[in-house]
């Protein structure tokens, strides 16, 4: 009886339980990252128990069936720590994940692969795509400032297309170019073509630092490796929208004084030289008051000229999904209008990556991309040297309509002709645009587990057109006189349009084979590409059209002196082999060793191959046993690298031939006689820039939450090309610092070395709704020319100079010591020198300031940079900061852009604390005021200004719509937000405040733009 009664107990158990069971109820949720609150696409959701995933859409979102007695799901994703959710009665589910600091089980791309970050032992840093987008930024270099540690991006003030910026990796490394490596998708580009690409459309980027990771790039790899993986769709179809619109304003604009102060100190200037005032007390009256604009007015050029605000927008749509086809298709329309009126660039892009699982074995892919740009500017150029020139007392217009022609009270034919007004108006048109195209084609077949060999096949396309046409322009008419100004008229119109096309064809096959075996690990890669590079370039001058609307070169004067035509084609052929292999021993000791071969046509045969080796080694101290499972030390590496590196980008593709020139080679019977003449001397034995790099790092996770990553480099450029010192001047070169024109031939003598070190660190944090994640990063590099081909300095250029023992972008100059006290002192050095003159250091107490008195003083390079980020979220809030500043740096501004009356220009406003013999400070800002500056305006350090800074690059607040109202509306996602590119900046010069400091030194340059915003990102 009693077996009876426990079999019907069973019995009513199994049956109560698989009622309860079979009683579901469907639970929808989404996963949100906790820091951002951002969604988190391909999270895996599993009921626990039962084996039933579901994988999160684009939008975060999941939908799964769980008992309606209760369950527990659990929420896994790559990155972040697994979190158990206990389904209750809400209706939604939201699940928020914590970042694992260490990612160990991140898959980072590297070359020609990917990797699990724990098995990393070379210097690599992935880049958080949260922080590429959503900013109003004009190009992806740009957005890249402050990310990274060592990698140093540069965003030079530029003009609508010229503001792309540039990227430099653990410093300059020789006297000429050394910008990183660039790869998309595994296809070499050009940092026009990286700079260009939408944010949106990135879904990994990584930096190849030392040798060791970058070795597999091999000759091109000298100066870093960046990475780009574009998105690819997988699962349900999913549609998402992004956009934004924003203003744009000038962050700094020059501060010249009004006309009245202009008038008082050119008074000064005057008195000062013996001269009398030009400005009587009624003149300065009538200025003050503004009596008689037509004679003397009160203009701010920059205003009269500049837009105050230009919009930017950008719209930006995608769709992607797939299982055995997958795909992701996007489209972008970006707009940006210059400050300058009339020029508005217009950027379209279109991107389709799919990915087909053709057979069980055999895998096809495919990444396209087309990118045009440029626009049609229907007023004339204006340049800001000019513009920086225009005094306050010059008049734009006059009364009687004519455009101005007075300048303080009199006719200037010379200042009047600069008038930007009158040049947009009427002095001619220009266009741009460029059409570039990238094609991919990828199989991957898989004979058996493990084994994956790889085909790509890649044609890269850029077309570039540009036209600038210069209109007739009638003269000016005297305000005073009413007869024309000759000397003000343009007579002659002309068409300049150049036209460039380049192309790239890369064929490239890759095997590579993984086997784990107990405790060991092998990964095996081996490959070989070819590259095919030709350059097309033609440039078409013609003057003489018969009217200023014609837009067709045969519409000029067919007159062969109204004609210039320049053009060449380059070629060149690049054939590489290379391998990798990687090793693991019970996930503790790591070994990677990776050689390459590459061979180019821009040396003599003989020469054009070199090997180019790496080796890296990593112990996990956190695997051994004594911390293993330590809660305070989660994770700790020890990384070591060595290997060499090339560079080829200061190599002409045929330097290696003697060089012939065109042109006029003698005069016969009193006529030019046209011929071939020698242009440079060649050399065979031209070889490969080579770069020797050491690296130590340490990685650590501290508490789960606190990750650490230090790094410490040599690296050691050798064979740096320089023009043959030892070419005695009796050979009759003619040198030239442009390489391309020099007779001189190019050898292998330089050397420079860069030592540093890299710091970064994050945390992660949470106390209730509240999260946060703070990071920083700093870099320190010592850079020093160790070998400049036996001299101990080459001739300075400018007011620069390279010099064994110092850096490279060092400063030449006069040391400047405040103002002589007195005539008799100033005389003692020059004779034209006064008290309140700039004084400078006699270096070697000659008692004459001449070239010998030059010393170095300072750096143009920032060889100290640092980066600080904070993301906040707060229930559906989230703010983001992002700023990066550099140190130790100087830039000089030179001319108008920091000396009064420079060649009839204006006076800055600091000027205004100046040396005067009523208050003869040392400490003034500005020496005594002289209109002529042979004295004052000298080469001095007088004229460097600090250029450190701290900026904030991005500042972002945005509100996530909860999920009920979403439902109600048929969407997964929608984000509004507001945010401001470059809002604010910290000085380090408190002398000159109207200079960006990240202008490079010279006159006067196009205005840093700060970005205001507001925008949406939405998924359907």
């Amino acid at each position: 009886m009693r077996s009876i009664i426990r079999l019907l107990l069973v019995l009513c158990t199994f049956v109560g339980a698989n009622t309860a069971f079979s009683q579901t109820r469907t639970v929808n949720g989404k996963v949100l990252d906790e820091t951002g609150g951002t969604p988190l696409p391909g999270v895996t959701v599993a009921l626990k128990g039962t084996g039933a995933a579901v994988v999160t859409d684009e939008a975060g979102g999941f939908s799964i069936p769980v008992p309606a007695g209760g369950a527990v799901l659990e929420a896994s994703y790559v990155g972040y720590l697994k979190k158990q959710i206990t389904v209750g009665s809400d209706p939604e589910l939201l699940i928020y994940l914590s970042k694992s600091t260490a990612n160990l089980d991140e898959v980072v791309v590297v070359g020609y692969g990917t990797q699990r970050k724990e098995n990393l032992s070379g210097a690599v840093n992935t880049v958080d795509k949260k922080m590429l987008i959503n900013r109003p930024v004009t190009s992806l270099t740009n957005a890249l400032q402050g990310t990274v540690p060592g990698m140093a991006v540069i965003s030079r003030p530029g003009d609508v297309g010229n503001d792309l910026g540039s990227i430099n990796i653990r410093g300059r490394g020789n006297l000429g170019t050394s910008a990183p490596l660039y790869v998309v998708d595994g296809v070499v580009v050009s940092g026009g073509d990286f700079a260009r690409i939408n944010p949106n459309d990135v879904e990994s980027m990584s930096v190849l630092k030392d040798a060791s990771a970058a070795a597999i790039y091999g000759s091109r790899a000298a100066y870093g490796v960046i990475l780009v993986t574009t998105k690819k769709g997988s699962g349900a179809f999913r549609v998402n929208y992004n956009a934004y619109y924003g203003t744009q304003s000038a962050a700094y604009l020059p501060g010249f004084t009004d006309a009245y102060d202009y008038a008082v100190l050119y008074n000064e200037a005057e008195t000062n030289a013996g001269r009398s005032p030009r400005f009587s007390t009624g003149i300065l009256d009538t200025i003050r008051k503004q009596l008689n604009p037509d004679l003397y007015p009160n203009n701010n050029w920059f205003d009269l000229t500049l837009r105050k605000r230009a919009p930017m927008m950008e719209h930006q749509v995608s769709i992607a999904g797939g299982e055995k086809v997958k795909y992701f298709l996007s489209g972008a329309y970006f707009l940006q209008n210059s400050l300058i009126p009339g020029k508005d660039l217009r950027r379209y892009s279109v991107r389709a990556n799919t990915e087909s699982q053709v057979t069980e074995k055999l895998k096809l892919s495919s990444n396209i991309s087309f990118i045009r740009d440029g626009f049609d500017n229907d007023k004339g150029n204006i340049d800001f040297t000019t513009l920086s020139r225009l005094t306050p007392l010059v008049v734009a217009r006059q009364s009687d309509g004519n455009w101005g022609s007075i300048n303080a009270g009199a006719v200037d034919a010379a200042l009047a002709s600069g008038n930007t007004l009158r040049k947009l108006a009427e002095g001619g048109r220009s266009s741009y645009a460029t059409n570039r195209f990238i094609g991919t084609l990828n199989g991957t077949y898989t004979p058996v587990k493990g084994l994956d060999i790889n085909g790509l096949f890649s044609y890269n396309f850029l077309n570039y057109l540009t036209g600038t046409f210069t209109n007739t322009m009638d003269p000016l008419i005297s305000f005073v006189t009413k007869a024309p100004l000759t000397s003000t008229a343009v007579t002659t119109n002309q068409l300049d349009e150049q036209w460039q096309n380049t192309t790239n064809l890369l064929a490239q096959v890759t095997a590579g084979y993984s086997h784990k075996a107990a405790l060991h690990e092998f990964k095996i890669l081996a490959g070989s590409s070819y590259e095919n590079f030709k350059d097309q370039f033609v440039r078409v001058i013609r003057k003489g059209f018969v009217n200023n609307d014609l837009n067709a070169i045969n519409g000029g004067s067919a007159n062969p002196l109204n004609t210039t035509a320049t053009g060449n084609i380059q070629q060149r052929g690049f054939r590489s082999y290379f391998g990798r292999l990687n090793y693991a021993y019970d996930n503790k000791y790591l070994l990677e060793m990776s050689l390459r071969n590459d061979a180019s046509s821009q040396f003599a045969p003989g020469h054009r191959a070199g090997w180019f080796p790496g080796a890296s080694f990593a112990w996990r101290i956190s695997q051994e046993g004594f911390l293993k499972n330590n809660d305070a030390i989660t994770e700790l590496k020890l990384r070591l690298s060595a290997g060499r590196l090339g560079n080829t980008n200061n190599v002409g593709n045929y330097d290696f031939y003697d060089g012939l020139g065109t042109g006029t080679v003698v005069i016969l019977d009193q006529q030019k006689q046209d011929g071939v003449y020698p242009a440079k001397i060649f050399n065979p034995l031209l070889s490969w820039e080579k770069v020797d790099m050491y690296n130590l790092g340490v990685d650590a996770t501290l508490l789960r939450k606190l990750n650490l990553q230090l790094d410490v480099f040599d690296k050691q450029a050798r064979d740096i090309l320089l023009q043959d010192p030892n070419i005695p001047i009796e050979a009759g070169l003619i040198p030239d610092s442009d390489p391309s024109k020099t007779q001189i031939p190019s050898i292998n003598v330089g050397k420079v070395r860069n030592r540093g070190f890299e710091f970064s660190a994050g945390y992660n944090g949470r106390i209730n709704d509240f999260s946060y994640t703070l990071g920083g990063n700093i870099s320190k590099i010592w850079n020093k020319i160790t070998e400049l081909g036996g001299l101990k300095e080459q001739a300075p250029s400018g007011y620069y100079i390279n010099r064994v023992g110092e850096a490279i972008g060092s400063f030449y100059m006069y040391e400047a010591n405040g103002f002589y006290e007195t005539d008799a002192e100033a005389q003692t050095y020059n004779p034209a020198a006064k008290a309140g003159d700039i004084r400078y250091v006699d270096q070697n107490k000659d008692n004459e300031i001449n070239g010998d008195d030059r010393v170095i003083a300072g750096n143009d390079v920032p060889y100290f940079t640092y980066g600080l980020n904070l993301g906040v979220n707060y229930k559906n809030f989230d703010l983001a900061l992002l700023g990066s500043g550099v140190s130790n740096v100087k830039v000089y501004l030179e001319s108008e852009a920091s000396q009064a009356f420079f060649n009839g220009a204006g006076v800055k406003k600091y000027v205004m604390d100046r040396w005067t013999i009523n208050d003869p400070r040392q400490d003034a800002s500005y020496p005594r005021l002289s209109r002529t500056g042979t004295v004052n305006f000298a080469t001095s350090t007088f004229w460097l200004f600090n250029a450190d800074y701290f900026r904030f690059r991005s500042l972002s607040v945005g509100y996530t719509i909860p999920g009920k109202l979403l439902d109600r509306w048929n969407m997964k996602n929608l984000r509004i937000y507001v945010a401001s590119n470059n809002p604010f900046t910290i000085r380090g010069d408190k002398r000159l405040k109207d200079f960006d400091p990240e202008s490079a030194s010279q006159r006067s340059t196009y205005p840093a733009l700060k970005t205001y915003s507001f925008g949406l990102n939405l998924t359907l």
